[in-house]
Protein backbone atom coordinates (compact mmCIF):
# COMPACT_ATOMS: atom_id res chain seq x y z
CA UNK A 1 0.00 0.00 0.00
CA UNK A 2 1.92 2.90 -1.52
CA UNK A 3 -0.13 5.72 0.18
CA UNK A 4 -3.04 5.51 2.85
CA UNK A 5 -6.59 6.30 1.41
CA UNK A 6 -8.09 9.19 3.57
CA UNK A 7 -11.78 9.57 4.36
CA UNK A 8 -14.13 12.29 5.61
CA UNK A 9 -17.50 11.98 8.18
CA UNK A 10 -20.13 14.03 7.65
CA UNK A 11 -23.49 13.65 9.21
CA UNK A 12 -26.07 11.52 7.33
CA UNK A 13 -29.83 12.87 7.27
CA UNK A 14 -30.86 11.10 10.01
CA UNK A 15 -28.19 12.12 12.42
CA UNK A 16 -25.39 9.83 12.71
CA UNK A 17 -22.12 10.14 11.14
CA UNK A 18 -21.42 8.77 7.88
CA UNK A 19 -18.26 7.67 5.59
CA UNK A 20 -17.09 8.88 2.51
CA UNK A 21 -13.96 8.90 0.51
CA UNK A 22 -12.35 11.26 -1.95
CA UNK A 23 -12.37 9.70 -4.96
CA UNK A 24 -10.83 12.29 -7.96
CA UNK A 25 -13.16 15.05 -7.73
CA UNK A 26 -15.77 13.47 -6.47
CA UNK A 27 -16.78 11.42 -3.11
CA UNK A 28 -17.62 7.74 -3.11
CA UNK A 29 -20.17 6.56 0.37
CA UNK A 30 -19.07 4.39 2.26
CA UNK A 31 -22.72 4.42 4.10
CA UNK A 32 -25.68 5.68 3.26
CA UNK A 33 -25.98 9.28 3.29
CA UNK A 34 -29.94 9.06 4.70
CA UNK A 35 -30.16 6.38 6.87
CA UNK A 36 -26.76 4.31 7.38
CA UNK A 37 -28.18 2.59 10.79
CA UNK A 38 -30.45 0.37 8.40
CA UNK A 39 -27.33 -1.30 6.79
CA UNK A 40 -27.26 -2.83 10.09
CA UNK A 41 -30.22 -5.95 8.34
CA UNK A 42 -28.06 -6.45 5.38
CA UNK A 43 -26.01 -9.14 7.11
CA UNK A 44 -28.31 -10.05 9.96
CA UNK A 45 -28.83 -13.29 8.65
CA UNK A 46 -25.01 -14.36 7.78
CA UNK A 47 -23.52 -14.46 11.03
CA UNK A 48 -23.34 -18.21 12.86
CA UNK A 49 -21.26 -18.39 16.15
CA UNK A 50 -22.59 -21.32 16.77
CA UNK A 51 -20.52 -22.89 14.20
CA UNK A 52 -17.24 -21.04 14.26
CA UNK A 53 -14.97 -19.22 16.88
CA UNK A 54 -13.44 -16.17 15.10
CA UNK A 55 -15.51 -13.74 13.09
CA UNK A 56 -12.74 -11.85 10.65
CA UNK A 57 -14.73 -8.95 8.81
CA UNK A 58 -12.62 -7.57 5.90
CA UNK A 59 -14.12 -4.06 5.59
CA UNK A 60 -15.59 -2.01 8.56
CA UNK A 61 -15.98 1.60 8.01
CA UNK A 62 -17.72 2.67 10.49
CA UNK A 63 -19.56 -0.41 11.60
CA UNK A 64 -23.15 -0.09 10.74
CA UNK A 65 -23.44 -3.84 8.89
CA UNK A 66 -22.41 -5.35 12.66
CA UNK A 67 -24.85 -3.95 14.29
CA UNK A 68 -26.34 -7.13 14.16
CA UNK A 69 -23.04 -8.66 16.85
CA UNK A 70 -25.31 -6.96 19.57
CA UNK A 71 -27.83 -8.74 19.71
CA UNK A 72 -28.12 -11.61 22.53
CA UNK A 73 -26.75 -15.37 21.07
CA UNK A 74 -24.38 -13.84 18.40
CA UNK A 75 -21.55 -14.67 20.57
CA UNK A 76 -18.11 -15.26 18.91
CA UNK A 77 -15.13 -15.91 21.10
CA UNK A 78 -12.67 -13.63 19.10
CA UNK A 79 -13.57 -11.26 16.12
CA UNK A 80 -11.07 -9.36 13.79
CA UNK A 81 -12.19 -6.27 11.83
CA UNK A 82 -9.44 -5.20 8.79
CA UNK A 83 -10.16 -2.16 7.44
CA UNK A 84 -7.73 -0.35 5.24
CA UNK A 85 -8.65 3.21 6.41
CA UNK A 86 -6.23 4.25 9.09
CA UNK A 87 -6.81 5.72 11.95
CA UNK A 88 -10.65 4.67 11.74
CA UNK A 89 -10.90 3.33 14.73
CA UNK A 90 -11.51 6.61 16.85
CA UNK A 91 -14.49 7.46 14.51
CA UNK A 92 -16.13 4.04 15.62
CA UNK A 93 -15.48 4.84 19.18
CA UNK A 94 -17.12 7.96 18.97
CA UNK A 95 -19.98 6.54 17.23
CA UNK A 96 -22.91 6.13 19.66
CA UNK A 97 -24.00 2.63 17.36
CA UNK A 98 -21.16 1.00 16.66
CA UNK A 99 -18.33 2.20 19.78
CA UNK A 100 -19.18 -1.53 21.16
CA UNK A 101 -16.64 -3.01 18.17
CA UNK A 102 -14.03 -1.49 20.60
CA UNK A 103 -14.69 -4.46 23.53
CA UNK A 104 -12.53 -6.85 25.01
CA UNK A 105 -13.08 -9.97 22.28
CA UNK A 106 -12.65 -7.54 19.27
CA UNK A 107 -9.40 -6.31 17.44
CA UNK A 108 -9.34 -3.73 14.63
CA UNK A 109 -6.48 -3.63 12.02
CA UNK A 110 -6.67 -0.44 10.50
CA UNK A 111 -4.27 0.72 7.74
CA UNK A 112 -2.27 -2.38 8.51
CA UNK A 113 0.15 -4.01 5.67
CA UNK A 114 -0.41 -7.31 4.70
CA UNK A 115 2.72 -8.24 6.51
CA UNK A 116 1.08 -7.52 9.66
CA UNK A 117 -2.20 -9.25 9.27
CA UNK A 118 -0.74 -12.40 8.24
CA UNK A 119 1.45 -12.32 11.72
CA UNK A 120 -1.80 -11.34 13.65
CA UNK A 121 -4.12 -13.68 11.92
CA UNK A 122 -1.82 -16.82 12.17
CA UNK A 123 -1.20 -16.14 16.11
CA UNK A 124 -4.91 -15.59 16.45
CA UNK A 125 -5.39 -19.23 14.70
CA UNK A 126 -3.08 -20.72 17.42
CA UNK A 127 -4.60 -20.47 20.31
CA UNK A 128 -7.59 -21.99 21.01
CA UNK A 129 -9.57 -22.17 18.14
CA UNK A 130 -11.46 -25.33 17.79
CA UNK A 131 -14.56 -25.27 15.86
CA UNK A 132 -13.69 -22.70 12.92
CA UNK A 133 -13.60 -19.23 10.84
CA UNK A 134 -16.05 -16.91 9.95
CA UNK A 135 -15.34 -14.54 7.35
CA UNK A 136 -17.31 -11.69 6.28
CA UNK A 137 -17.16 -9.36 3.88
CA UNK A 138 -18.26 -5.56 3.41
CA UNK A 139 -19.41 -5.17 -0.09
CA UNK A 140 -18.79 -1.07 -0.83
CA UNK A 141 -15.32 -1.45 0.61
CA UNK A 142 -14.18 -4.53 -1.56
CA UNK A 143 -15.74 -2.51 -4.68
CA UNK A 144 -13.57 0.48 -4.09
CA UNK A 145 -10.18 -1.13 -2.47
CA UNK A 146 -10.57 -4.52 -4.31
CA UNK A 147 -6.39 -4.94 -4.35
CA UNK A 148 -6.14 -4.57 -0.81
CA UNK A 149 -8.67 -6.36 0.21
CA UNK A 150 -8.08 -9.02 -2.62
CA UNK A 151 -4.33 -9.69 -1.13
CA UNK A 152 -5.73 -10.18 2.64
CA UNK A 153 -8.56 -12.27 1.66
CA UNK A 154 -5.42 -14.26 -0.01
CA UNK A 155 -3.93 -13.78 3.52
CA UNK A 156 -7.00 -15.31 5.20
CA UNK A 157 -7.40 -17.97 2.67
CA UNK A 158 -4.33 -19.23 3.77
CA UNK A 159 -4.77 -18.80 7.29
CA UNK A 160 -8.55 -20.68 7.21
CA UNK A 161 -6.49 -23.42 5.21
CA UNK A 162 -4.10 -24.06 7.92
CA UNK A 163 -6.67 -24.00 10.28
CA UNK A 164 -8.17 -26.76 8.41
CA UNK A 165 -5.08 -28.53 8.40
CA UNK A 166 -4.19 -28.26 11.71
CA UNK A 167 -7.59 -29.08 13.05
CA UNK A 168 -7.17 -32.29 10.85
CA UNK A 169 -3.98 -33.12 12.16
CA UNK A 170 -4.96 -32.26 15.40
CA UNK A 171 -8.18 -35.22 15.10
CA UNK A 172 -5.60 -37.50 13.29
CA UNK A 173 -3.04 -37.22 14.86
CA UNK A 174 -3.72 -35.55 18.37
CA UNK A 175 -2.93 -38.43 20.71
CA UNK A 176 0.42 -38.96 19.14
CA UNK A 177 1.60 -35.44 19.24
CA UNK A 178 0.54 -35.16 22.56
CA UNK A 179 2.84 -39.22 23.56
CA UNK A 180 5.31 -37.46 21.72
CA UNK A 181 5.44 -34.07 23.87
CA UNK A 182 5.32 -35.94 26.91
CA UNK A 183 7.78 -38.33 26.35
CA UNK A 184 10.52 -35.48 25.23
CA UNK A 185 9.32 -32.83 27.88
CA UNK A 186 10.71 -35.87 30.60
CA UNK A 187 13.77 -35.93 28.99
CA UNK A 188 13.70 -32.69 28.96
CA UNK A 189 17.48 -31.94 30.86
CA UNK A 190 19.41 -33.36 27.86
CA UNK A 191 18.59 -30.74 25.98
CA UNK A 192 19.59 -27.43 25.01
CA UNK A 193 17.77 -24.32 24.15
CA UNK A 194 17.64 -23.35 20.57
CA UNK A 195 17.57 -19.94 21.57
CA UNK A 196 21.14 -20.70 23.03
CA UNK A 197 22.08 -20.61 19.02
CA UNK A 198 20.81 -17.37 18.23
CA UNK A 199 23.13 -14.94 16.82
CA UNK A 200 26.08 -17.40 17.32
CA UNK A 201 27.30 -16.96 13.22
CA UNK A 202 25.97 -13.49 12.59
CA UNK A 203 26.97 -11.91 9.31
CA UNK A 204 28.48 -15.73 8.16
CA UNK A 205 27.14 -16.77 4.42
CA UNK A 206 24.65 -20.17 4.86
CA UNK A 207 22.84 -22.46 3.30
CA UNK A 208 19.85 -23.90 4.01
CA UNK A 209 19.52 -27.25 2.42
CA UNK A 210 16.73 -29.45 1.29
CA UNK A 211 15.99 -32.57 -0.60
CA UNK A 212 14.61 -30.99 -3.89
CA UNK A 213 15.63 -32.55 -6.81
CA UNK A 214 18.10 -29.63 -7.86
CA UNK A 215 20.23 -30.47 -4.83
CA UNK A 216 22.17 -32.57 -7.55
CA UNK A 217 23.11 -29.88 -9.39
CA UNK A 218 24.14 -28.04 -5.97
CA UNK A 219 26.04 -30.52 -4.44
CA UNK A 220 29.33 -30.62 -6.01
CA UNK A 221 29.62 -26.58 -5.71
CA UNK A 222 29.07 -26.78 -1.99
CA UNK A 223 31.35 -29.74 -1.70
CA UNK A 224 34.65 -26.99 -3.21
CA UNK A 225 33.58 -24.22 -0.89
CA UNK A 226 32.17 -26.24 2.35
CA UNK A 227 34.80 -24.50 4.14
CA UNK A 228 33.21 -21.11 3.47
CA UNK A 229 29.52 -21.25 4.42
CA UNK A 230 27.53 -22.41 7.32
CA UNK A 231 25.39 -25.57 5.86
CA UNK A 232 22.19 -26.11 7.82
CA UNK A 233 20.08 -29.46 6.52
CA UNK A 234 16.68 -30.48 6.71
CA UNK A 235 16.82 -34.19 8.39
CA UNK A 236 15.78 -35.46 4.51
CA UNK A 237 18.49 -34.01 3.21
CA UNK A 238 21.40 -35.77 5.62
CA UNK A 239 22.22 -38.51 3.78
CA UNK A 240 22.16 -36.39 0.17
CA UNK A 241 24.93 -34.18 1.87
CA UNK A 242 26.78 -37.05 3.74
CA UNK A 243 26.97 -39.05 0.47
CA UNK A 244 28.96 -35.91 -1.32
CA UNK A 245 31.29 -35.88 1.99
CA UNK A 246 29.14 -33.14 3.43
CA UNK A 247 28.76 -32.84 7.10
CA UNK A 248 26.33 -29.77 7.96
CA UNK A 249 26.80 -28.09 11.12
CA UNK A 250 23.15 -28.32 11.95
CA UNK A 251 20.38 -30.41 10.89
CA UNK A 252 16.80 -29.54 12.13
CA UNK A 253 14.20 -32.62 12.54
CA UNK A 254 10.54 -31.87 13.79
CA UNK A 255 8.31 -34.33 12.47
CA UNK A 256 6.10 -36.57 14.86
CA UNK A 257 5.74 -39.66 13.23
CA UNK A 258 8.39 -42.38 13.62
CA UNK A 259 9.44 -42.71 9.60
CA UNK A 260 11.42 -39.94 10.48
CA UNK A 261 14.60 -42.24 11.78
CA UNK A 262 14.53 -43.31 7.98
CA UNK A 263 16.73 -40.15 7.09
CA UNK A 264 19.03 -40.84 9.74
CA UNK A 265 19.17 -44.65 9.00
CA UNK A 266 22.08 -44.49 6.47
CA UNK A 267 24.10 -41.30 7.90
CA UNK A 268 23.82 -39.39 10.87
CA UNK A 269 27.57 -38.11 11.33
CA UNK A 270 28.59 -37.77 15.46
CA UNK A 271 29.66 -34.28 14.95
CA UNK A 272 26.03 -33.45 13.51
CA UNK A 273 24.08 -31.62 16.19
CA UNK A 274 20.08 -31.56 15.82
CA UNK A 275 17.23 -29.13 16.69
CA UNK A 276 14.34 -30.85 17.38
CA UNK A 277 10.22 -29.79 18.35
CA UNK A 278 8.73 -30.38 21.23
CA UNK A 279 7.02 -32.75 19.56
CA UNK A 280 9.56 -34.69 17.02
CA UNK A 281 8.66 -38.19 17.53
CA UNK A 282 10.67 -39.18 20.58
CA UNK A 283 13.21 -41.75 19.73
CA UNK A 284 15.26 -39.70 17.29
CA UNK A 285 16.24 -36.89 20.18
CA UNK A 286 16.33 -40.01 22.85
CA UNK A 287 19.41 -41.53 20.88
CA UNK A 288 21.37 -38.11 19.98
CA UNK A 289 21.12 -35.28 22.60
CA UNK A 290 20.35 -31.74 21.30
CA UNK A 291 18.61 -28.44 20.59
CA UNK A 292 15.33 -28.54 21.62
CA UNK A 293 12.51 -25.62 20.16
CA UNK A 294 8.94 -24.49 21.16
CA UNK A 295 6.33 -25.21 18.88
CA UNK A 296 2.50 -24.41 18.99
CA UNK A 297 1.76 -27.66 20.88
CA UNK A 298 0.00 -26.75 24.46
CA UNK A 299 2.72 -28.59 26.30
CA UNK A 300 5.17 -25.71 24.83
CA UNK A 301 2.84 -23.18 26.20
CA UNK A 302 3.32 -25.29 29.67
CA UNK A 303 7.25 -25.74 28.99
CA UNK A 304 7.16 -21.85 28.27
CA UNK A 305 5.39 -20.85 31.31
CA UNK A 306 7.52 -23.27 33.45
CA UNK A 307 10.70 -21.75 31.95
CA UNK A 308 9.69 -18.24 30.47
CA UNK A 309 11.72 -16.85 27.86
CA UNK A 310 14.44 -19.47 28.26
CA UNK A 311 13.44 -22.44 25.40
CA UNK A 312 13.42 -20.09 22.22
CA UNK A 313 11.97 -21.63 19.03
CA UNK A 314 12.11 -21.80 15.52
CA UNK A 315 8.45 -22.64 14.53
CA UNK A 316 8.48 -20.62 10.97
CA UNK A 317 4.19 -21.17 10.98
CA UNK A 318 4.66 -22.81 7.81
CA UNK A 319 4.09 -26.02 9.02
CA UNK A 320 7.24 -27.14 7.12
CA UNK A 321 10.76 -28.82 8.35
CA UNK A 322 12.30 -26.30 5.43
CA UNK A 323 10.42 -23.32 6.83
CA UNK A 324 12.07 -23.98 10.32
CA UNK A 325 15.16 -24.57 9.08
CA UNK A 326 15.33 -20.80 7.20
CA UNK A 327 14.05 -18.82 10.67
CA UNK A 328 16.82 -21.03 12.11
CA UNK A 329 19.31 -19.70 9.68
CA UNK A 330 17.86 -16.37 9.97
CA UNK A 331 17.81 -16.46 13.57
CA UNK A 332 21.90 -17.58 13.71
CA UNK A 333 21.88 -14.21 11.91
CA UNK A 334 23.65 -16.09 8.72
CA UNK A 335 23.91 -13.79 5.87
CA UNK A 336 23.44 -13.74 3.01
CA UNK A 337 20.93 -16.95 3.07
CA UNK A 338 21.11 -19.66 -0.10
CA UNK A 339 18.74 -21.94 -0.43
CA UNK A 340 19.42 -25.28 -2.17
CA UNK A 341 16.25 -27.94 -3.32
CA UNK A 342 14.01 -25.35 -2.68
CA UNK A 343 11.73 -26.42 -6.14
CA UNK A 344 8.07 -26.27 -5.63
CA UNK A 345 7.84 -29.10 -7.99
CA UNK A 346 9.46 -32.04 -9.93
CA UNK A 347 12.09 -30.30 -11.35
CA UNK A 348 13.35 -32.71 -14.43
CA UNK A 349 10.71 -35.49 -14.07
CA UNK A 350 12.63 -35.97 -10.50
CA UNK A 351 11.34 -36.60 -7.20
CA UNK A 352 13.55 -36.26 -4.56
CA UNK A 353 17.42 -35.53 -4.81
CA UNK A 354 19.89 -38.63 -5.20
CA UNK A 355 20.97 -40.45 -1.86
CA UNK A 356 17.59 -39.29 -0.04
CA UNK A 357 15.88 -41.90 2.05
CA UNK A 358 13.04 -41.07 -0.39
CA UNK A 359 14.70 -41.49 -3.88
CA UNK A 360 16.62 -44.64 -2.23
CA UNK A 361 13.62 -45.96 -1.37
CA UNK A 362 12.51 -45.89 -4.90
CA UNK A 363 15.83 -46.38 -6.38
CA UNK A 364 16.52 -49.65 -4.20
CA UNK A 365 13.12 -51.21 -3.57
CA UNK A 366 10.66 -50.36 -6.31
CA UNK A 367 12.32 -50.87 -9.77
CA UNK A 368 12.95 -53.73 -11.52
CA UNK A 369 14.02 -54.07 -14.94
CA UNK A 370 10.67 -53.53 -16.64
CA UNK A 371 10.25 -50.60 -14.50
CA UNK A 372 13.55 -48.57 -13.73
CA UNK A 373 13.56 -45.55 -11.62
CA UNK A 374 12.71 -43.27 -14.05
CA UNK A 375 10.04 -44.67 -14.72
CA UNK A 376 9.44 -45.00 -11.46
CA UNK A 377 9.24 -41.30 -10.98
CA UNK A 378 7.48 -40.70 -13.85
CA UNK A 379 4.65 -42.60 -12.96
CA UNK A 380 4.65 -41.10 -9.24
CA UNK A 381 4.35 -37.57 -11.10
CA UNK A 382 2.20 -38.12 -13.03
CA UNK A 383 -0.33 -39.34 -10.17
CA UNK A 384 0.24 -37.38 -7.80
CA UNK A 385 0.10 -34.23 -9.93
CA UNK A 386 -2.73 -34.86 -11.45
CA UNK A 387 -1.58 -32.86 -14.16
CA UNK A 388 -1.32 -29.71 -12.11
CA UNK A 389 0.93 -27.45 -13.76
CA UNK A 390 2.63 -24.60 -12.54
CA UNK A 391 5.21 -22.37 -14.49
CA UNK A 392 4.99 -25.07 -17.26
CA UNK A 393 6.25 -27.67 -14.63
CA UNK A 394 4.40 -30.68 -12.82
CA UNK A 395 3.76 -29.56 -9.20
CA UNK A 396 1.21 -29.94 -6.32
CA UNK A 397 -1.50 -28.00 -5.05
CA UNK A 398 0.24 -29.03 -1.72
CA UNK A 399 3.77 -27.82 -3.38
CA UNK A 400 1.84 -24.22 -3.90
CA UNK A 401 0.87 -24.01 -0.23
CA UNK A 402 4.48 -24.93 0.49
CA UNK A 403 5.91 -21.98 -1.52
CA UNK A 404 3.31 -19.41 -0.48
CA UNK A 405 4.29 -20.35 3.53
CA UNK A 406 7.96 -19.80 2.62
CA UNK A 407 7.30 -16.10 0.59
CA UNK A 408 4.84 -14.91 3.94
CA UNK A 409 7.76 -16.43 6.01
CA UNK A 410 10.49 -14.12 4.34
CA UNK A 411 7.81 -11.02 4.39
CA UNK A 412 6.99 -11.74 7.72
CA UNK A 413 10.12 -11.71 9.63
CA UNK A 414 12.13 -9.11 7.08
CA UNK A 415 14.39 -12.17 6.07
CA UNK A 416 16.85 -10.24 3.69
CA UNK A 417 19.60 -11.32 1.02
CA UNK A 418 18.12 -14.37 0.06
CA UNK A 419 19.18 -16.76 -3.12
CA UNK A 420 17.95 -19.77 -4.60
CA UNK A 421 20.12 -21.73 -6.06
CA UNK A 422 20.21 -23.83 -9.43
CA UNK A 423 16.83 -21.71 -10.18
CA UNK A 424 14.99 -24.63 -12.46
CA UNK A 425 12.16 -24.95 -10.25
CA UNK A 426 9.13 -22.44 -9.32
CA UNK A 427 10.17 -18.86 -9.12
CA UNK A 428 9.87 -17.79 -5.00
CA UNK A 429 8.87 -14.52 -4.46
CA UNK A 430 10.83 -12.59 -2.16
CA UNK A 431 14.62 -14.47 -3.09
CA UNK A 432 17.28 -13.83 -5.93
CA UNK A 433 17.48 -16.50 -8.63
CA UNK A 434 21.20 -17.34 -9.05
CA UNK A 435 23.23 -20.42 -9.97
CA UNK A 436 25.19 -21.95 -7.08
CA UNK A 437 28.12 -21.66 -9.16
CA UNK A 438 27.86 -17.98 -9.27
CA UNK A 439 26.96 -17.63 -5.39
CA UNK A 440 29.78 -19.49 -4.34
CA UNK A 441 31.80 -17.29 -6.52
CA UNK A 442 30.40 -14.32 -4.90
CA UNK A 443 31.70 -15.40 -1.23
CA UNK A 444 34.95 -17.35 -1.90
CA UNK A 445 37.20 -13.75 -1.51
CA UNK A 446 35.46 -13.21 1.62
CA UNK A 447 37.42 -12.18 4.69
CA UNK A 448 35.09 -12.60 7.58
CA UNK A 449 35.74 -16.87 7.99
CA UNK A 450 38.15 -18.96 6.71
CA UNK A 451 36.44 -21.99 7.95
CA UNK A 452 33.15 -22.23 9.71
CA UNK A 453 33.78 -21.66 13.48
CA UNK A 454 32.45 -25.40 15.26
CA UNK A 455 29.34 -25.48 17.05
CA UNK A 456 29.97 -27.97 19.80
CA UNK A 457 27.75 -30.77 20.06
CA UNK A 458 25.08 -29.95 22.93
CA UNK A 459 26.28 -30.39 26.77
CA UNK A 460 23.30 -29.54 28.89
CA UNK A 461 23.79 -28.16 32.16
CA UNK A 462 22.01 -30.08 34.79
CA UNK A 463 19.83 -27.54 36.41
CA UNK A 464 19.58 -27.44 40.70
CA UNK A 465 16.65 -28.99 40.61
CA UNK A 466 15.71 -31.54 37.43
CA UNK A 467 12.85 -30.09 35.52
CA UNK A 468 10.98 -33.15 35.26
CA UNK A 469 10.54 -33.06 39.04
CA UNK A 470 8.65 -29.52 38.45
CA UNK A 471 7.00 -30.98 35.40
CA UNK A 472 5.53 -33.69 37.25
CA UNK A 473 4.39 -31.33 40.23
CA UNK A 474 2.15 -28.91 38.18
CA UNK A 475 0.80 -31.62 35.93
CA UNK A 476 -0.70 -33.68 39.52
CA UNK A 477 -2.27 -29.62 40.35
CA UNK A 478 -5.85 -29.53 39.76
CA UNK A 479 -5.73 -31.39 36.93
CA UNK A 480 -3.41 -29.86 34.28
CA UNK A 481 -2.56 -32.93 32.94
CA UNK A 482 -6.66 -33.67 31.75
CA UNK A 483 -6.45 -29.88 30.38
CA UNK A 484 -3.66 -30.42 28.51
CA UNK A 485 -4.85 -33.47 27.12
CA UNK A 486 -7.82 -31.54 25.91
CA UNK A 487 -6.06 -28.83 24.27
CA UNK A 488 -4.08 -31.12 22.93
CA UNK A 489 -7.12 -33.42 21.52
CA UNK A 490 -9.67 -30.83 21.16
CA UNK A 491 -12.76 -30.31 22.78
CA UNK A 492 -14.39 -32.40 20.26
CA UNK A 493 -12.36 -35.28 21.13
CA UNK A 494 -14.24 -38.89 21.82
CA UNK A 495 -14.37 -39.22 25.33
CA UNK A 496 -12.98 -42.90 25.19
CA UNK A 497 -10.26 -41.13 23.40
CA UNK A 498 -9.47 -38.57 25.95
CA UNK A 499 -8.87 -41.65 28.85
CA UNK A 500 -7.00 -43.85 26.56
CA UNK A 501 -4.75 -40.69 26.11
CA UNK A 502 -4.81 -40.34 30.42
CA UNK A 503 -4.01 -43.68 31.13
CA UNK A 504 -1.18 -43.56 28.81
CA UNK A 505 0.11 -40.35 29.81
CA UNK A 506 0.07 -41.25 33.37
CA UNK A 507 1.65 -44.70 32.91
CA UNK A 508 4.30 -42.99 30.91
CA UNK A 509 4.81 -40.18 33.79
CA UNK A 510 4.84 -43.14 35.93
CA UNK A 511 7.26 -45.07 34.20
CA UNK A 512 9.92 -42.15 34.11
CA UNK A 513 9.50 -41.49 37.67
CA UNK A 514 10.70 -45.20 38.55
CA UNK A 515 13.91 -44.03 36.11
Amino acid sequence: MDRPPSFIVEASREGLPTLAVPRGGSRTYLHSRISPSREGSSLEAEFHPERYDVLVVLGVGLGYHLLPLTAEGINYRRILLIDILPGIENEIARNPLTSFLNGPKTRLLSGASSEEIEGILFDLLDTGVERGIQVIEHPPSIRLFPEYYGRVKEIVQRAVDRFGGNRATKAAFGPRYLRNAILNLTAIDRFVPVSSLFGRLSGLPGVVVTSGPTLDGVVPHLRKARSRVVVLAVDSAVSSLSAAGIIPDLAVSIDPQQHVLEHFAHAWPDSLATVFSTTSYPLAPRRRAGYISLNSHPASQLLDELRPGSIGSIDSLTGTVAGDALLLAHRLGLSPIALAGFDFCFTDHAIYARNSAYQRRFALYFQNRFHPVESQNLSYIFKSSGGHLVDGRFSRRSFEAYRSSIESLLRRESIRNIHRLEPTGVRLQGADELSAERFFEGIQHSTAIEAVPALPLPTPIKPERPFFGDLREVLSEDDVLGRLITASLGEGAPRAVVESARRKMTHMLEMEKKE
